[in-house]
């Protein structure tokens, strides 16, 4: 590679950690360009082996820190996740937070 470096292959876990708790108004998963609103007001859980996401009182999202991708949107409203599920398929969705302050 001649310019910049080479990307990480996981987030740092004091990153994940980091989003423990968060509030969030909306996650929609990405898909072939397109988006799929999962489920507003909800939540984000980081325990020893994984991330999890509820919305409305249900998982919407599951996937083993092992390999997730975590990335804060340039705006700061949100996190783009990229992880893959415990059924081993890739999943890539975006938790927007709420706008309570945390």
């Amino acid at each position: 590679m001649i310019f910049g470096r080479k990307k990480p292959a996981s987030t740092p876990r004091a990153e994940l950690e980091a989003l423990h708790g968060k509030r969030l108004s909306q996650v929609v998963e990405r898909s072939g360009g397109q988006e799929l609103v999962l489920g507003r007001k909800g939540g984000i859980s980081v325990s020893d082996s994984e991330l999890v996401i509820v919305c409305d009182g249900r998982e919407v999202f599951r996937c083993r820190l092992e390999g997730c991708i975590a990335a804060e949107l340039m705006s700061r409203n949100g996190v783009d996740i990229k992880g893959t599920a415990p059924d081993g398929s890739r999943r890539h969705v975006v938790a927007y937070y709420s706008n309570l302050r945390q």
